[in-house]
C-alpha cells in the first residue's frame, strides 16, 4: 500500500473518530443539563408508614421504586448499637448514603431505617427475616441498620436514599 493511500486512510479515520467523540461529549453535556427522566421515574415518592408495628420490615413499591422501611424498638436500637461484631462494614465507611444516615443506625430518626430494597451481592430483590434482611439470590444478609453481615464474600451495606418524614412519621417522602 503507498504512503500517500495510508496516511489518507489514518487521516479519515482519525476524523470519524473525533465525530464520534464529539457526538458522545455533546451527549453527556446535554444528559446533565436536563433531567431527562423516563415516564416511569417520579421527582419524588410518597408511602403511607403509619400501621408499621414495631420490629417490622416491610418492603413498599411505588412504580418502579421498592424500598425497605423498618420500624424498630428500643430494644432493637440498643441492641444495633452495642452488637458491632460480625459486622462487614460497622461504619458505613464504604457504603452509599446520606449524610443525615452517616451513624451507627444508618438513619435520620432512630426508630425508622429505610433503604433500597436491593441487595448488594448480586443487586436481587430482598426477604424478610425476625432479626434481619436477606437477598433473594444471593448469600448477601443485612441487620435491621442495612448493614452487611459477615459471610463468604464481601457486601456493601444496603444503599440509603434522600428521604423525610412528615412530623407525625405517617408519610415517607424519597426523592432518587
Amino acid at each position: 500500500m503507498p504512503v500517500a493511500a495510508g496516511r489518507s486512510r489514518l487521516t479519515r479515520s482519525i476524523k470519524y473518530l473525533a465525530i464520534v467523540l464529539a457526538a458522545a461529549f455533546s451527549y453527556v453535556l446535554l444528559d446533565f443539563a436536563f433531567d431527562l427522566r423516563p415516564p416511569g421515574v417520579h421527582s419524588y415518592y410518597r408511602f403511607n408508614v403509619s400501621d408499621l408495628s414495631l420490629d417490622q420490615a416491610r418492603i413498599l413499591r411505588q412504580d418502579n421504586l421498592s424500598v425497605l422501611v423498618i420500624r424498630r424498638s428500643d430494644r432493637t436500637i440498643t441492641a444495633l448499637r452495642q452488637n458491632l461484631a460480625g459486622l462487614q462494614d460497622p461504619e458505613s465507611q464504604r457504603s452509599h448514603q446520606p449524610q443525615f444516615a452517616a451513624n451507627l443506625l444508618r438513619s435520620s430518626h432512630p426508630e425508622y431505617f429505610v433503604s433500597y430494597a436491593i441487595g448488594t451481592d448480586f443487586g436481587c430483590g430482598l426477604e424478610l427475616g425476625e432479626s434481619s434482611v436477606k437477598e433473594i439470590c444471593g448469600r448477601a444478609r443485612y441487620d435491621f441498620a442495612g448493614r452487611a453481615l459477615q459471610g463468604d464474600n464481601k457486601f456493601l451495606n444496603l444503599a440509603v436514599p434522600d428521604y423525610t418524614f412528615t412530623n407525625n412519621f405517617n408519610t415517607l417522602t424519597i426523592r432518587p
